[in-house]
């Protein structure tokens, strides 16, 4: 596949016009970390670190480069801050720690765990300081508040990272080793992925199903996960505390519950207008994915709420996996569809003639996708019953993934030139 990505003049042509040149190698990384966790996930059982390893190449591998270079992106264009971005070294230095972490954690390697997180702590943080100083230099821009969205979620993967330190180098243990992994956990996938998400389907998801956003709901969003985004840190410090136990831990956790109940309505308020959008838009690739990821999003926050005030930590599995898959993951396929023509080709025409491949199907890698999902989801469930084959929802994910790949990257034939006598 990569190298179909930039074989010839194709390459040259999509760096020369394409407007996300920038991200193409972020987004190529994050498929092949995706393509590792699907294969950790099949095969975990006898694999190093098993299926849990697989969360760890996910959140690490995939949303971490993809958060750092979308958020980089659209933190330009929405701050009218001229350039491209930064160099490609900041995806080299992170991936090598990404790498040293993952290697560290099948068997607590500790100085690949200390140096790998060291390493991606501090790409991430040069990368939040970027987009603070782009910020604060925007002058009128109406979306600018999406950029300050973004550095709270990169503040959110400091936390997260913190306390997975902890965790990995065996510092935590006993009550408080689940207090710790749960505030790491929403941290991590609600802090670091789903604040990120919500800030940029405000104006992306209504724009991947080629359609204008809601009047006002940029406003309302804007105030409701300014709000959101402090009940989120109010409940991952909260989850901390349910490793007292007791009155103290119930406490605690009913504090988280509540914090976890305004990032839950902020979401919401969020999420409504964008998958309204996209309802009212018309039948394209991507416009049933973005009403999914939206739908699916708003199920997995509240589910939370309600694992969370009645500490039935059971039920939390299921809600991860759907977390990941059907909010994270679909998110990242969507894209893909979108700007998968942008990826391949500069010329209008062919580029039309890769958007209509991915049309192709829609509608049956649509319901698919969220059976999928629904099937690894209740095969997570504590039920006193075992789901058949739970293999087959996660090849059939993958088979998506690849599929959208080689309608990408497959060659296009050029157009014969009309002879003009």
């Amino acid at each position: 596949v990569g190298s179909w990505l930039v074989r010839g003049d194709a390459a040259r042509i999509f760096a020369r016009r394409s407007p996300f040149a920038a991200v193409l190698p972020a987004i190529v990384a994050a498929v092949g970390y995706l393509g590792v966790t699907l294969v950790w996930v099949l095969l975990g059982g006898g694999l190093p670190g098993g299926r849990w390893f697989a969360v760890h190449v996910f959140t690490l591998g995939v949303l971490t480069n993809v958060i750092l270079a979308f958020s980089d992106h659209f933190a330009r264009t929405v701050t009218r801050t001229p350039g491209d971005g930064p160099s490609g070294w900041w995806l080299v230095v992170a991936n090598v720690g990404i790498v040293a972490m993952l290697a560290g954690l099948p068997a607590r390697w500790l100085p690949g765990l200390a140096s790998g997180a060291v390493v991606v702590s501090t790409a991430v943080v040069a990368n939040g300081w970027r987009l603070r100083r782009m910020r604060r230099a925007a002058v009128g821009a109406r979306f600018s508040w999406i950029v300050r969205v973004y550095e709270r979620a990169h503040g959110a993967f400091i936390h997260g990272a913190v306390l997975g330190a902890l965790l990995g180098v065996g510092l935590v243990t006993g009550p408080w080793y689940g207090a710790f992994r749960l505030a790491h956990l929403h941290a991590m996938v609600l802090g670091w992925g789903g604040l990120t998400l919500l800030a940029t389907l405000v104006f992306f998801g209504p724009t991947m199903a080629r359609t204008r956003i809601e009047p006002g709901a940029d406003v309302r969003a804007a105030r409701a996960l300014r709000h959101g985004g402090t009940g989120l840190s109010v409940a991952t410090l909260a989850l901390i505390g349910v490793g007292f136990g007791g009155a103290w831990g119930t406490a605690s956790r009913m504090v988280a519950a509540v914090g976890l109940g305004v990032f839950a309505l902020a979401a919401v308020v969020v999420l409504a207008p964008v998958a309204t959008a996209a309802w009212r838009a018309k039948p394209s690739g991507p416009r049933g994915h973005v009403i999914a990821v939206a739908g699916w999003l708003a199920l997995v926050v509240l589910a939370d709420v309600l694992v969370v005030a009645s500490g039935a930590w059971r039920w939390l599995d299921a809600i991860g996996l759907v977390a990941l898959t059907g909010v994270l993951a679909q998110a990242v396929v969507t894209t893909l569809l979108y700007l998968g023509p942008m990826f391949r080709v500069g010329d209008g025409a062919l580029r039309e003639t890769v958007r209509q491949r991915l049309e192709r199907g829609r509608s049956v890698r649509l319901v698919v996708v969220q059976v999928a999902v629904a099937w690894i989801a209740v095969g997570a469930l504590p039920l006193d019953r075992t789901t058949p084959v739970p293999w087959v929802p996660w090849v059939v994910l993958g088979g998506v993934l690849l599929a959208a790949l080689i309608e990408v990257a497959r060659p296009v034939r050029p157009t014969a030139p009309v002879d003009a006598r």
